[in-house]
């Protein structure tokens, strides 16, 4: 009698039971083979099963992952799949999943291994198969989903197209509701010249219909790097580009963007360095205030997700699968495959999906190895692109993921099925599809920006605008969250040029102007001023932007770079603190995108405090013995923002929220003018502490006595004095 392998079960699905459970047939369901450790592995492949030492053949192929970590700490687990999809079906997935961890989910990696992962989610995970129909020794080991090496040979270009009518076949938010116009200059994929190259093709506006001729086209995502590399159209090189582009000055991903048009049937394609005359700064600026017109109505954004420069080119090689020989009961040879499964890079992260977003942690968080791997998600431009586009074809490392309006494919038909990957995949931009259409939905967009504003003053503390609709209100909230959502990601990843902070956010602006129905002012939404009490994460790194054209006021975000900046969108008790903005009386739907003026600041809890260093990075606010923390935005202060010990600030106290804690803004006087002042810092309470004494720390509420004793009846406050300070 033969006997069965304790740890692995041979890998035959006839000698293991199904794991119990409730049956879904939408999804996997699991065979559980292995739980043992990596010496464990090896004691039962020098006991001679064969399944095991093929298992552990492949994992020692990856050994440079946890080269130095002992082998008792590494553990190993595998399983396989039972359906949903017939084994004739292509989309089947019959592969053997082993994940292999050696870092302690609470510690950190032995070796200071770069790979990180999220919590829970395996240090390693690899996918053992066999190619197409080939019979394996082990049942438990089916045939793996194939990953195209380039998008432009047979099997890629079908994957591609495949994923792309799939979108528009399943997903209303994702097909065009008109025909689609050209942007102002776009490229000529498709000459009949009889050469390769391309020419500049100038759109013809009709002015009767106050747009450009009607056509299709792709846009293009890309990193231009040191931009040393990257093909411009200038005002010397227009009329010629006109004419004609050579292939040869093309560099490799504009190449294999032009090829892949080609091949997917378009004629046109939009590349920023090529479609904008770049030392044209008024051309410059007038493009990026309609990059939300240019992308939205592109049938495809072609992203090149991992190349770093221009030269790079979109089809990096992949990585190829290991290829071991494994034998059956008879001795014939068998095939099998092993590669670590694609990681889905920062498309995937561990925080609870069905949380509300406010509770969601951010931003999302990516590994050190994804922002190599993936270089393009780490740019604000690309950022704002991949929202406004319909949908988005990811060219990575691994494989292409197409991300749309309504969610993700990709070639390994992983990322968003949590049997394969139990992570929960980012969302924002099908919760932004989801906002958009909600609104138009309710009513037909008109002309964006120039609609009525409910109210020039708002209360500082106020969450939404008065309305009757409470569907209407909800959206508004939806709105406000997820803008400040975006933010703190926009705000977490990297530009080149300081001056654009503001610009490239525009377009997304834009298309929630008619949900919001408010003005906007250097990235302030009037109409929701609890966004004056934004926080930066880290204050260490952080800097007023340099050399900026424009004027971006210290009340706004935009006005501290270096760190994501967070948001406090609800509170518990309003403190009677109103704002308004001087600059937009008199106008309806005040729009100034890239730059801001005075904010008018009227508080009924106001008042004057003393700064102080209590150490390295450490400071506090002091009034009557009384001190509390305060994190100023630059820490430390410097330039104009530059604060010694013993100077005088004015503390402007806005709400408690249900943090039971008390926040506001912290001024300090302009040198230049005393009628002015500028912010300096967000003030947040949760404890108070009468100096020179060993008494422990009162609670936050107890701050209103100490600091404000004339107040004795914290329900008046409208009625009681008030201090304005104008914010510049």
């Amino acid at each position: 009698m033969v006997s069965v392998c304790t740890t692995c079960k041979g890998l035959q699905k006839h000698l293991q039971a199904l794991d119990t459970g409730i049956p879904d047939t939408h999804s996997a369901q699991r065979l559980h083979w292995v739980n043992t450790t990596l010496p464990g592995l090896r004691r039962s492949t020098h006991g001679g099963c064969r399944a095991c030492a093929t298992l552990l053949q492949g994992i020692l192929l990856h050994h440079d992952r946890f080269a130095g970590e002992q082998e008792d700490h590494i553990r190993i687990s595998a399983e396989s799949f039972i359906g949903p999809g017939a084994p004739s079906d292509r989309d089947a997935q019959n592969h053997l999943s082993v994940e292999v961890r050696w870092k302690d989910p609470g510690g950190e990696c032995g070796n200071g291994d770069e790979h990180e992962h999220d919590d829970g989610y395996p240090d390693l995970k690899l996918e053992f198969f066999t190619d197409g129909d080939r019979q394996s020794p082990f049942s438990a080991i089916g045939r793996g989903r194939h990953i195209s090496e380039n998008a432009l040979h047979d099997s890629g270009l079908s994957t591609a197209r495949h994923m792309i009518n799939d979108c528009l076949s399943r997903h209303s938010r994702c097909r065009r509701a008109k025909p689609s116009t050209l942007p102002r200059r776009v490229l000529d994929v498709l000459l009949e010249d009889g050469t390769r190259g391309v020419r500049l093709h100038e759109s013809t506006f009709d002015y009767d219909e106050d747009r450009y001729e009607f056509g299709e086209y792709l846009t293009l995502s890309h990193c231009w790097g040191t931009g040393r590399n990257v093909l411009k159209t200038t005002a010397k090189s227009l009329h010629s580009n006109r004419k004609h582009i050579p292939w040869s000055t093309l560099p490799k991903t504009f190449q294999d963007a032009v090829s892949l048009t080609r091949a997917l049937g378009f004629r046109w394609l939009w590349i920023d360095s090529l479609c904008i005359v770049q030392d044209d700064a008024e051309e410059k600026l007038e493009a990026s205030t309609h990059m939300d017109d240019i992308f939205a109505n592109s049938f495809l954004t072609i992203a090149a997700t991992s190349a770093a420069d221009t030269t790079d080119g979109l089809f990096l090689p992949k990585t190829q699968p290991f290829k071991i020989q494994a034998t059956d009961s008879a001795g014939s040879l068998h095939r099998i495959y092993v590669r670590e499964q694609p990681p889905h890079y920062t498309f995937k992260a561990s925080f609870n999906e069905g949380a509300h977003m406010n509770d969601w942690e951010l931003p999302l968080n990516p590994s050190a190895e994804a922002n190599r791997h993936t270089p393009l998600l780490r740019r604000a431009w690309a950022y704002a692109e991949r929202l406004i586009s319909p949908r988005v074809l990811h060219f990575t490392k691994s494989e292409m993921i197409l991300e749309c309006r309504e969610g993700y494919q990709c070639e390994c038909g992983r990322i968003e099925d949590s049997t394969f990957d139990p992570r929960a995949t980012d969302c924002v931009k099908q919760d932004y599809a989801k906002l958009i259409a909600e609104q138009e939905a309710r009513s037909p967009v008109t002309n964006g920006i120039n609609n009525r504003i409910d109210s020039v003053a708002s209360q500082l503390a106020a969450t939404t605008l008065a309305d009757d609709d409470q569907g209407m209100s909800r959206t508004r909230d939806d709105a406000i969250n997820l803008w400040s959502y975006i933010i703190t990601e926009y705000s977490s990843r990297n530009l080149t040029l300081d001056a654009d902070r503001l610009v490239a956010i525009i377009g997304v602006a834009k298309t929630l102007s008619d949900t919001l129905r408010s003005g906007y002012i250097a990235g302030q939404w009037t109409s929701n001023l609890l966004g004056l009490l934004w926080h930066p994460d880290d204050t260490s790194p952080c800097r007023r932007p340099r050399n900026l054209s424009q004027n971006v006021p210290s009340w706004s975000w935009a006005s501290i770079e270096g760190s994501p900046i967070y948001f406090d969108n609800s509170t518990a008790m309003d403190l009677a603190c109103t704002a308004s903005f001087p600059s937009e009386r008199g106008r309806t739907r005040a729009w100034s995108p890239i730059s801001g003026d005075a904010l008018e600041l009227t508080a009924s809890m106001a008042t004057d405090v003393a700064f102080r260093v209590d150490g390295e990075n450490e400071y506090s606010l002091v009034k009557d013995g009384i001190s509390v923390e305060f994190r100023p935005d630059i820490s430390p202060p410097q330039g104009q923002d530059s604060l010694a010990s013993g100077d005088f600030l004015v503390c402007v106290l806005v709400s408690m929220t249900f943090r039971s804690s008390i926040i506001g803004l912290v001024l300090k006087q302009s040198k230049s003018n005393a009628q002015t002042y500028r912010r300096v810092g967000r003030f947040e309470c949760y404890e108070c502490l009468r100096d020179s004494t060993d008494q422990e720390p009162e609670d936050a509420e107890a701050l209103f006595g100490h600091w404000f004793p004339e107040v004795e009846d914290m329900t008046q406050l409208d009625d009681g004095p008030q201090r304005t300070f104008i914010v510049v």
